[in-house]
């Protein structure tokens, strides 16, 4: 058996010998034998070889020609095609066309030059690897790594363990890289950071950046990090560093750290290093810089930059909702410079059993809490007295003014009317007041009205509910839209049809 087996072996060995080609020593100053291993020849001076298509070079050799090997030393070179190999010692088996180079080891390309301790060199693949440490650059960029796997025939590299591309306008660390010189391309393969001219960061774990035309795409926990505290999150993210071009595709978050306030939706466009963009897909936003988070959805966002602020345009099926305060509208402009919301096409606020709504409403904010809610052209306020009765007021302006969240105080301006359920101290109902003025104010207490002034003074009526004329119950324009208020962060997710709401109020 053990015959057998060596007969099978040295049959393998010739046959790879066989189709592997013998190795051709070409010339040398000087050929001599090796006193002590008869089966090496000395070469010394200008030593030659050639291997099927590559050339070797060399001061000194030993030749074992009946095994196809060969040791060099001293100013070793390999050429083959484009590209040639120096280092300070060789060994090379001429079966296995395996070349393996030590010492001052440079392999130079058109495209780059790499530069290492150790090589072993595939000439049948035209493969090369190193273990040690090596540096790869080209007229632009420059990669180390402590392991490599290169294919000088399809000019992809692949990088492992301490990874680093540094280029003129940016620096990149992986754990592991791979990267075609001819492309100019690194193709990301595992959690990648690059920074870009000391500023912008980016995260990725999968994708390519091409170095040449500073195009990207940037697959799993992709973000694209401004020096000014904005960030953007995607499952997918196109960014070109020179055009400052980005497109965001699912579970997108445009995160703005300074005004303390994050976009979310499943398609987005950003340029101008993030200072504007365009979301829409089951978008919305979350403004956090209050301890109660404000959620506010549209069919699309839009950013736009204002000075050193973000202007912030929500559009189409507006709703948003905080613990103390919702509403809705059909678009809205929010500008972080004075924390203003103003809200346009038959907005909606409600907060507490307080609905107001309008033409056009302000809502203020002071130390990122509402302070002061404005409605313009035919504002209506409207409270909930109880299950089947309201109280109601309007007029040309309406400002409701609030403090930890609770209107204390409300002024109607122009055209002031009220109709208001006055109680006993224990709640039971008096009558239905309905008073008309220019002006009006109302000062709450507990949540409940303590006090109305009205200037000029007005008499008005107090009726008995069961003598209140019909046309007397609402004011004009009314209509309790209890039914759309979010009530819940999902909720602003609802859509309502616009025209079934109008049909609801009363002339």
């Amino acid at each position: 058996m053990k015959k057998i087996f060596s007969i099978i072996l040295f049959s393998i060995l010739s046959i790879s010998t066989l189709w592997a080609g013998p190795l051709y020593l070409e010339g040398a100053d000087q050929l001599s034998f090796d006193g002590y291993n008869t089966d090496a020849q000395v070469l010394t001076g200008n030593v030659r070889f050639r291997h099927d298509n590559s050339r070797m070079f060399c001061d000194r050799a030993n030749f074992y020609e009946q095994r196809n090997l060969m040791d060099a030393f001293g100013n070793v070179r390999i050429v083959k095609d484009s590209v040639t190999i120096y280092g300070d010692r060789l060994h090379y088996n001429g079966n296995t066309k395996m070349a393996r180079m030590k010492g001052r080891v440079r392999v130079v390309s058109k495209q780059m030059t790499l530069e290492t301790d150790s090589l072993d060199f595939d000439q049948e693949n035209n493969i090369g690897y190193y273990y040690t440490g090596g540096k790869i650059h080209d007229q632009e960029s420059v990669l180390t790594s402590v392991k490599s796997e290169m294919n000088f025939k399809t000019n992809l590299f692949t990088f492992r363990e301490n990874v680093v591309l540094t280029n003129p306008t940016f620096i990149l660390k992986a754990p592991a890289l791979k990267y075609n010189s001819q492309q100019k391309t690194a193709y990301f393969i595992a959690p990648t950071n690059i920074l870009y001219n000391n500023e912008t960061k980016i995260h990725t774990e999968d994708g390519w950046y091409n170095t040449n035309t500073e195009d990207s795409k940037l697959i799993k926990n992709a973000s694209v990090r401004q020096p000014n505290g904005q960030n953007l999150k995607a499952d997918t993210i196109l960014y070109n560093k020179k055009t400052g071009l980005a497109t965001a595709f699912s579970h997108i978050q445009m995160i703005d750290s300074a005004q303390q306030m994050t976009v979310y939706g499943n398609y987005g466009t950003f340029q101008k290093d993030g200072k504007e963009g365009f979301v829409n897909k089951q978008a919305y936003m979350a403004e956090y810089s209050s301890k109660d988070t404000l959620f506010l959805h549209a069919e699309v966002f839009r950013t736009q930059p204002d000075s050193t602020f973000q202007k912030l345009r929500a559009l189409g099926n507006v709703r948003f909702y905080r613990f103390d305060l919702q509403g809705k509208c059909d678009s809205l402009i929010y500008n972080t410079r004075d924390s203003i919301m103003n809200m346009y096409s038959n907005p909606v606020i409600w907060t507490d059993s307080t609905q107001l709504m309008g033409d056009f409403i302000q809502l203020y904010q002071k130390n990122k809490r509402p302070s002061l809610i404005s409605v313009t052209g035919w504002a209506l306020g409207i409270s909930q007295s109880d299950s089947i009765r309201f109280d109601q007021l309007a007029g040309k302006t309406l400002k409701a003014y609030i403090d930890s969240s609770v209107i204390y105080k409300v002024e109607v301006i122009g055209n002031a009317k009220t109709v208001y359920n006055a109680r006993e101290d224990d709640g039971t109902l008096i009558g239905v007041n309905t008073a008309e003025s220019e002006m009006l104010t109302i000062h709450m207490r507990n949540k409940r009205i303590n006090r109305i002034v009205m200037m000029p003074s007005s008499n008005g009526v107090l009726y008995p509910e069961e003598q209140l004329p019909e046309d007397k119950k609402y004011l004009p324009r009314f209509v309790w839209l209890d039914n759309i208020r979010p009530k819940q962060m999902s909720d602003i997710f609802l859509k309502f049809e616009p025209e079934k709401k109008d049909k609801k109020r009363r002339k």
